[in-house]
């Protein structure tokens, strides 16, 4: 085989390539190699198409004259920064891969030295090149479904003057329904959210519903509530309360998923709406995503379907949930429904709600006795036992827990559980904690002894940061939202996540508010709790996959694992820390696959080409 390109012709040999592969890739035949051709001429006309500052592309009229299949797809990158995440190797400035893995990575030199040749080759000219992003709490799919409803989020109407006016232009559904998603009383400007008395002048007639920011709560009209069945009289379910005011009337805000989901659910989500937002998290350099709100089996199918679709674009990661009416029947079946992108590892539950709609769990209780009473959503036996079941079943329980009231629920749970099963089984489980927004100093270590690894919500310390610092858990407990440092500190593995659609899917701006622990009002919380940038990237990376039990594949960029990385404009480690959140995801790839491309495309001839092989 003969690449030709700007005038270089390199010669290729198949069978060292295949060497250098390794024995995995033996069995690879030449029809497999004329498909595989085929298939990356076509990747590489989008590249070609689509590729920006990335990369500058070279031997950009490849012939493939004798279809030898070693070489096909062989890309070299190089003149790059590097950020490998191994700390064997830690920093590089070229890597090769060939279809979804990497070939080699190191310097330059040692790089081509291990090539016979390659198909591709790309000058990043400085820019940098970190592991992809791993969102390790996220609503991929169900998240997609808001998309398809009127956004009234703080993010775009800031008050709720304006929330209402765009309310009121939004036509009903086939229902008869003004649905809406992204109320948030605590963001909006005035305080205060679109309850039955700011919702009945405009819509004396029309159901409607208002899905709150949070996913944990919702907002209704007189109307609505008289259609579903919700009057005064209707108790508060376990896990949640309807919201009434000094005279005892309703005032339409359902708090709690138990209040609401069963009156009126979130809307159908399609596979066309889940590629959309894989696309969305590409763009901000994520490989791999997650959907923790697996609901039942027609949710599940939808999810397979969609990681099936050609144009999805993140590998994910689910939960299912253990409140499903179809459990009993769906766990045994979920390794059905996985795909090449689709993995089924956890089961969900929560032992609280939310911080800032009431309903978390917090020991001592809100600090503002008028935000909320929160408390456990269960007992500590039924925690016990479901926990119980979780490992017995041999899936990973992912434990959403706001408070250090819940988390003392869901630790004591997992060593009840831990200890029933013996040390051979819980060895084998790594069990997540979700959120931990309020946790004590013993509670992390307490995590580390029991095995238990918490991805932190640290995207509140921006957006509700001053909320948390006035009302819901007063001046001293805001200074361990999100304890990172303790947890770093106490040799966990820990993570963080955006949790989208509850803020938006964006690695980079949520490593910097771990980084700088600033409020949008720029109060400093919890200035001992930072983590250097080196952590906050160690989060998105090493650690988001050893949470998913994927270290062998992903979260560091090494020889044999998969072609998972992102193109930035700057290096996050080099930057002022101030800086982070405005480094730009140039391009992101996945399994060597690319799925997002912006700025400029570049040709060049490779200058060393010609030397490739010959030794």
């Amino acid at each position: 085989m003969v690449l030709r390109g700007g005038g270089n012709s390199v010669s290729v040999s198949c069978a060292a390539v295949n060497h250098v592969l390794g024995s995995e890739h033996e069995g690879f035949n030449a029809s497999d190699a004329s498909s595989q051709g085929e298939a990356v001429s076509r990747v590489f006309l989008a590249v070609s198409l689509l590729l920006s500052g990335l990369l500058i592309v070279a031997c950009s009229d490849v012939t493939d004259d004798n279809a030898a299949p070693g070489n096909n797809g062989m890309t070299l990158l190089v003149n790059a920064d590097i950020v490998t995440m191994n700390p064997q190797n830690p920093v590089a400035d070229a890597m090769a891969f060939r279809g979804d893995r990497i070939v080699a990575v190191g310097a330059e030199a040692q790089v081509r030295d291990a090539l016979i040749g390659y198909q591709r080759f790309f000058d990043l000219e400085g820019r940098t090149i970190v592991p992809g992003f791993i969102e390790s709490h996220d609503h991929l799919f169900m998240s997609s479904g808001t998309t398809l409803l009127a956004d009234i989020s703080p993010f775009t109407t800031p008050t709720l003057e304006a929330a209402l006016k765009k309310l009121s232009a939004v036509e009903p559904d086939d229902d008869g329904w003004v649905v809406a998603f992204g109320a948030d009383q605590t963001l909006y400007g005035e305080g205060r959210g679109p309850t039955s008395d700011v919702l009945d002048p405009l819509f004396p007639e029309t159901p409607v519903v208002v899905f709150h920011l949070s996913g944990h709560a919702a907002f209704m009209n007189s109307e609505a509530m008289r259609r579903v069945g919700l009057d005064k009289s209707t108790p508060n379910p376990q896990g949640g309360f309807y919201e009434k005011d000094s005279d005892g009337k309703l005032t339409g805000y359902l708090s709690g998923q138990p209040a609401f989901l069963h009156l009126r659910p979130y809307p159908s989500v399609t596979p066309e709406s889940a590629v959309a937002a894989s696309l969305d998290r590409a763009a901000k350099g994520i490989t791999t995503s997650s959907e923790f709100a697996i609901m039942n089996a027609f949710i599940l199918d939808g999810l397979r379907r969609a990681t099936e679709a050609p144009g999805f674009a993140t590998r994910v990661v689910g939960g299912y949930f253990s409140t499903a009416s179809d459990y009993e029947e769906m766990v045994p079946r979920l390794g059905n429904y996985e795909t090449d992108l689709l993995k089924i590892r956890f089961i969900k539950t929560w032992t609280d709600g939310s911080a800032q709609g009431g309903t978390a769990y917090l020991r001592d209780g809100y600090y503002d006795p008028t935000m909320g009473k929160g408390g456990a959503q269960g007992s500590q036996e039924y925690f016990n036992d479901l926990v119980l079941d979780i490992y017995q079943r041999g899936y990973w329980p992912a434990i959403h827990a706001n408070g250090d009231g819940a988390t003392d629920v869901a630790l004591n749970a997992l060593e009840y559980a831990q200890g029933e099963v013996g040390p051979d089984v819980s060895a084998q489980i790594r069990p997540q904690i979700i959120h931990a927004q309020v946790t004590r100093k013993e509670q992390l270590e307490r995590m580390a002894e029991l095995k238990a690894l918490p991805t932190f919500f640290t995207t509140h310390v921006y957006y509700w940061g001053d909320l948390h610092y006035e009302r819901t858990v007063g001046p001293q407990l805001a200074q361990r939202l999100s304890a990172m440092n303790d947890a770093f500190s106490a040799g966990l593995a820990a993570s963080m996540h955006n949790d989208p659609p509850v803020t938006p899917a964006d690695p980079l701006s949520n490593m910097w508010i771990a980084v700088n622990r600033r409020s949008s009002s720029g109060r400093v919380l919890g200035a001992d709790q930072a983590i250097t940038p080196l952590q906050a990237l160690q989060a998105y990376t090493t650690n988001a996959a050893y949470q998913f039990g994927m270290e062998d594949e992903a979260g560091s960029l090494e020889v044999g694992k998969l072609a998972d990385f992102a193109v930035l404009d700057r290096n996050p480690l080099k930057v002022d820390p101030d800086e982070i959140r405005n480094v730009r995801v140039l391009n992101t790839v996945l399994g060597g696959r690319l799925t997002y491309s912006a700025g400029v495309l570049y040709d060049r001839v490779d200058p060393l080409g010609a030397q490739v092989g010959k030794r």
